[in-house]
């Protein structure tokens, strides 16, 4: 879709007066901070220095990191960047019907078995093409989507400048690596996919006796197995990827970052010392308490005036 490029990048370039209004506002602001101290102005001023860097060199460093994820697609499949859909293709071409032996003796008996075979035939196909016809809008959405990313990405990275927009930012950033991610998710589909298919496969075609009887419905399982592992896999990479680059962790949702794991690994020292010095302060102090308790003398008996419950 070269037009679609062509419009995305004038658009980006026609737009950059925005950030640049944000880089001037957000220095106007964090330069405020520190009128009176000389030594943090040159904080922020290097802070828009590197961020107008990165606006110049967005047609440098973005396809760059994008190359880098793909790097990584291709290392699990070799031939992922050349045809991302190749496997989905070899699974629907790989569907053939399965053979009557006795489809020649004319029965009621071989009539409904046809019919069986015909239906279970037909109810595959279908499940096959919708599962692997899916590949084809994911791969489109996710070029979409990276160009709509990339136009909106000096924009994010002019919010760094606010302060009040620098969380906005960050997580703009990590729905960015999250989709640019995306075909390291779909490589791994593709490789469990092929893999289950051909061990299926495989097992069929070992030629004993016993796979030989079973070796149509065995092929056609094999697709079937495959076909639901490519559409699970196809609809959970978004969501994975977007669990673990904002959340750090993509099964539980725990944070997971290095930050994160200093911060509780203090907290829960803290909590261990405190419940420490508590228990020992409880127990020297309740036996303290017990001992006064025991050796002190009864109080006298009050004297003088005795009050009454009427009154």
């Amino acid at each position: 879709m070269p037009d679609l490029e062509a419009k995305f990048i004038a658009l980006t370039t026609a737009l950059r007066f925005i950030v640049f209004g944000l880089l001037v506002a957000g220095l106007i602001v964090r330069l405020s901070r520190h009128i009176y101290h000389s030594d943090e102005i040159i904080r922020p001023i290097a802070r828009a220095i590197v961020i107008t860097a990165l606006v110049a060199s967005q047609g440098w460093w973005f396809p760059l990191v994008e190359d880098g994820l793909r790097g990584v697609a291709t290392y699990i499949e070799p031939t992922y960047n050349d045809n991302p859909t190749r496997v989905s293709d070899q699974i629907r071409e790989g569907q053939s019907p399965n053979p009557d032996a006795d489809a020649a003796a004319f029965s009621w008996r071989n009539l409904a078995r046809s019919l069986f075979h015909t239906i279970v035939d037909a109810v595959s196909w279908v499940f096959i093409q919708i599962s692997t016809l899916i590949t084809v809008p994911m791969n489109l959405l996710q070029y979409i989507l990276r160009w709509t990313l990339y136009f909106l990405t000096p924009i994010a990275l002019g919010c760094f400048m606010v302060p009040a927009l620098s969380g906005m930012a960050l997580r703009f950033f990590q729905q960015l690596l999250a989709i640019l991610s995306w075909p390291i998710g779909f490589a791994i589909t593709n490789v469990t996919t092929l893999s289950l298919w051909q061990g299926f496969t495989a097992y069929a075609t070992s030629g004993s006796a016993t796979t030989a009887v079973f070796a149509p419905s065995l092929i056609n399982c094999g697709l079937l197995l495959a076909a639901l592992a490519l559409l699970i896999g196809t609809i959970a990479t978004p969501i994975v990827c977007h669990m673990f680059f904002t959340q750090g962790h993509a099964l539980t949702g725990a944070s997971s970052t290095p930050v994160a794991i200093a911060r509780g690994l203090s907290e829960t020292a803290g909590r261990a010392a405190t419940i420490k010095h508590g228990a020992g302060f409880g127990y020297g102090f309740g036996s303290a308490a017990s001992h006064a308790a025991t050796s002190a003398p009864p109080p006298p008996p009050p004297t003088g005036h005795h009050f009454h419950p009427g009154l």
